[in-house]
């Protein structure tokens, strides 16, 4: 087998996590726990849940309790995804952001060489509205659960079955894909928009009034290619070299003008 492809069992289902952003209803989150128990899963992650009295999330955990008495508790995404590589975010409504969004078993393949080294997570938006654009724009692909178009919406729960369940079906075939190296952490991600975006606000190729705009749109764009801890280096070493260039530019015109 050459070098760059590797054989694996379906997906690492350790490193795959199932986070929660902004989660209503108890009830709701102990059918997660339920759900993702059913099919192997074990890492729960809430971010912002609305109530910490879980009377009702024990009863609908139905013997799922220990995850979650074991899930983390997170006050925002970016400490949710601190050890993440890789988001996969579910949608039921197309995004101006995200023009691919694809099917559960669409994205089987890349879940599978992606986990085999990185650390995955499947994002859930909150019961009412979804995920919101800014939650969005963390997300590397989006995925879609296909129902009838009068009436698309799903419990909590059951979209997290059927993506659970997707991934433990994976469990039952090999695979032989290309090898991923370890992507680059949502850590170095975060630093590099933010290194990109005060580049961008230098050289004012982007402005106060439309930084948050396009700097969404530079994350989506971002975010969709597999990235690697190297390249984001080299990326930042770019933005480096051209800061220090646009300083000395800068520079030698306030000489210039000096001298005239």
């Amino acid at each position: 087998m050459p070098a760059h492809i590797f054989s694996s069992k379906g997906p690492r289902l350790e490193n795959i996590a199932i986070v929660l952003a902004s989660p209503k209803n108890p009830g709701n989150v102990g059918a997660v726990a339920r759900a993702m128990k059913n099919m192997g899963f074990r890492d729960l992650r809430l971010v912002n849940p609305l109530s910490l009295t879980w009377q009702d999330a024990i009863r609908m955990a139905c013997g799922a309790e220990d995850l979650l008495e074991k899930a983390q508790i997170t006050g925002s995404l970016a400490e949710a995804f601190a050890d993440i590589d890789w988001v996969i975010g579910t949608s039921a409504r197309k995004r101006r952001y995200n023009k691919n969004v694809f099917l559960p078993r669409e994205i089987i393949d890349h879940t599978v060489s992606i986990s085999h080294k990185n650390k995955v997570a499947f994002l859930f938006g909150s019961e009412k509205y979804g995920l919101t654009t800014e939650e969005i724009s963390f997300c590397n692909q989006l995925v879609s659960i296909p129902t009838q178009k009068n009436f698309s919406s799903l419990n909590l729960s059951q979209a997290v079955l059927i993506i659970a369940w997707e991934l433990s079906q994976a469990q039952e075939n090999n695979y032989e894909l290309p090898y991923q190296p370890k992507l680059a952490s949502h850590k170095e991600l975060h630093d590099l928009f933010l290194h990109l975006e005060k580049v961008l606000m230098e050289i004012e190729f982007i402005t106060e009034e439309n930084s948050r705009h396009m700097m969404l749109s530079i994350k989506t764009m971002v975010r969709q290619k597999t990235l690697s801890s190297r390249e984001v280096k080299i990326l930042r070493g770019v933005l480096r070299n051209l800061r220090r260039s646009n300083k000395l530019s800068s520079a030698n015109v306030e000489i210039t003008n000096c001298s005239q």
